[in-house]
């Protein structure tokens, strides 16, 4: 039995009050009353190939409501988000304290929930392996501006200086007007990257941000010499793709893969300080899909939609969504 079936059967059968203990935190770690949890592609494949029990929620936001000893750093109270090992749909969490980011002021808890997945993606990609002040004036070519972590790579990417040009579909106006790219080019165009470089007057892109290996080839083209191109893998069925090495050699372009979700503890820890140091001032993402928890799955559907905008967040309002789920369980059915 999965989790979705165990969730069913136990709002179908039983009439008492469910009893959860307060997840055990360690030293490290802190414990988080969540607020909202953001819809990620990890947790479509999670559920999509696992055997059994899965624990999908890889960032939430909350409040913070008690410390472990070595975790001093952090004050019950304060308002944060984080990324996950998993099991972020829950009233509660403990959470390594490496893992936490602060919240401005101005940035609610709904917004907090999708930033920090998507933000250690990007800082990973772009600033692992190269400082701030190397990728000022770069030109960077994004894919899928629109969707999922597209909209703060462009935010982020602005904010460090690069000239950016997306390859979108119909939405021009609003990733130029809402999110600052400088240059969008139509996806649909079979010679869309050729129209942008002669519109900015480019022999080719510094870098070519993607999501996955299906252009990896025409990416690899596209790049002036020295360039890079970059893959956040977010997982898919059949996505491959071909490199010419000799390209690869008389254009000294490098090819890297980052996916932080395998990651270990201390690669995670890092991208965490890199990304409070180098881009957290610049958090500007809003979400554009609230669900409440009893609507999970519709929340996973819409995140499988290719035409949808920025992130997309649960909202753990437990309370209504437990009442919601005994009225209709059927909201939890995997198809």
């Amino acid at each position: 039995m999965n989790v979705i079936d165990a969730v069913k059967s136990w709002f179908s059968s039983s009439s008492e009050e469910p009893k959860v203990t307060i997840p055990v935190f360690k030293d490290n770690e802190v414990l988080i009353k969540v607020w909202a949890v953001g819809v990620n592609r990890d947790d479509i494949v999670d559920v999509a190939t696992s055997v059994g029990f899965f624990h999908p929620g890889f960032e939430c936001s909350g409040i913070i409501e008690a410390v472990g000893r070595n975790a001093s750093c952090w004050k019950v109270g304060e308002r944060v988000c984080a990324i996950l090992e998993g099991g972020g749909y829950a009233e509660q969490v403990a959470v390594p304290a490496d893992f936490l980011l602060p919240l401005p002021d101005d940035i609610d808890l709904d917004d907090a929930a999708g930033l920090p997945y998507a933000s250690c993606c990007i800082w990973s990609a772009l600033f692992k392996m190269q400082t701030p002040d190397m990728l000022k004036d770069k030109i960077i070519l994004i894919h899928e501006g629109f969707n999922g972590i597209g909209p703060l790579a462009i935010q982020y990417a602005k904010y460090m200086g690069l000239k950016v040009i997306v390859c979108t579909g119909n939405r021009d106006k609003l990733i130029i007007d809402d999110y600052g790219a400088d240059f969008c080019v139509d996806c649909t165009s079979r010679n869309f990257a050729s129209e942008a470089l002669k519109e900015i007057g480019s022999l080719g892109f510094d870098i070519v941000l993607d999501y996955g290996f299906s252009e990896l080839e025409r990416n690899i083209t596209w790049c002036k010499i020295g360039g890079n191109v970059v893959i956040v893998y977010l997982g898919g069925d059949n996505d491959i793709g071909t490199i010419d090495l000799l390209a690869l050699r008389h254009m000294h372009i490098a090819v890297k893969v980052t996916n932080l979700r395998h990651k270990d503890f201390d690669y995670k820890a890092s991208v965490i300080a890199g990304l409070r140091a180098d881009l957290w001032p610049a958090v500007l993402e809003k979400v554009h899909h609230r669900f409440p928890a009893s609507e999970a799955q519709q929340a996973f559907d819409c995140l499988k939609k290719k035409d949808s905008v920025g992130k997309i967040i649960v909202r753990m309002d437990l309370e209504k969504s437990t009442m919601d789920l005994e009225k209709s369980s059927g909201h939890f059915k995997m198809q």
